[in-house]
């Protein structure tokens, strides 16, 4: 049976997609109000057609708004533990519309917005049991670095994925994503033709 894959347009749900390029896949992506979301959604777009995927784009704009209320300053990400709302919404997705799993490319590195504690995943994990659908985590416990190399050696061109939380054309070079992103090609030792606004 077909799997769902949650997609960002990022090095690491884009490396998925190239590694696990023969299987028989959809990709979704979801607009919860970040900022970046334009962007992701244009790699995920190219990547998707790259490889002849279906990309489900999920418009939950609003929902982000009500994360944002009572806050003087306004958040690049909205929801902070956003695999907490994302991954059940893709479990139901893919129980109400026949996929057997849902894959989620979850590095080992833990950034700024979001915690991927054990507790949260095993509770994830308690869910898709119960609704009868794999939850795959095939990148856990593995560097950016590594997954970079992995996503290169199955043919993504780095260039085309998107990483900075600020959500302008080139990435920005400071923000947490940045930075980890910088870091993913120097662990590697690749050479990293990135833009960005500021080094």
């Amino acid at each position: 049976m077909k799997s769902l894959f949650l997609v960002s347009g990022g090095l690491d749900s884009t490396a998925g997609m190239y590694r696990y390029r023969e299987m028989d896949y959809d990709c979704m992506i979801m607009n919860y109000g970040q900022r970046a979301f334009k962007e992701q959604v244009k790699y995920a777009r190219v990547n998707c057609e790259r490889l002849g995927k279906r990309l489900i784009e999920v418009d939950v704009r609003k929902m982000g708004e009500y994360f944002r209320e009572g806050k003087s300053l306004i958040p690049h990400e909205p929801i902070k533990h956003r695999n907490a709302v994302m991954i059940p919404f893709a479990l139901t997705y893919a129980l109400e519309m026949g996929y057997s799993s849902v894959y989620v490319f979850t590095v080992s590195e833990e950034c700024q917005y979001e915690s991927n504690k054990p507790e949260i995943m095993s509770a994830l994990r308690k869910l898709a049991e119960a609704l009868r659908i794999n939850l795959v985590f095939p990148f856990m416990g593995l560097s950016k670095a590594h997954v970079l190399k992995i996503g290169v050696e199955y043919g993504m061109n780095p260039l085309d994925t998107y990483s900075c939380l600020l959500g302008h054309r080139a990435h920005c070079g400071r923000c947490s994503q940045c930075e980890a992103r910088k870091l993913a090609f120097k662990i590697a030792d690749m050479e990293d033709r990135t833009n960005y606004l500021w080094q």
